[in-house]
């Protein structure tokens, strides 16, 4: 018990960033998502990387979309947490 409450204490700093990180913004999300989606056109269609690397390419782009994916899940359009109502505001 006591080692992980060491570890916690140790991590707590990293999980204040990651809250920070899970503030997406809906234009943060469709700009990773396009970029990942193009990458993931050029690895399919282009023999620029080994078989190998384009299989592990495939992977990590994948796991970046997703990640991304979730993130963008838990947020509103906005930033704030999908717990809170999302009011659209106008500009003007």
């Amino acid at each position: 018990m006591l080692s992980e409450l060491r570890l916690y204490f140790r991590l707590r700093p990293v999980l204040k960033g990651l809250k920070e990180v899970s503030k997406m913004k809906l234009s943060v999300n469709a700009v990773v998502q396009a970029l990942a989606l193009i990458a993931q056109g050029i690895n399919a269609t282009q023999d620029i990387l080994p078989p190998e690397g384009r299989f592990w390419a495939l992977v990590i782009l994948s796991a970046v979309q997703g990640t991304v994916a979730v993130l963008a899940h838990f947020a509103n359009p906005d930033g704030t947490p999908a717990s809170a109502p999302y009011v659209k505001r106008r500009n003007g």
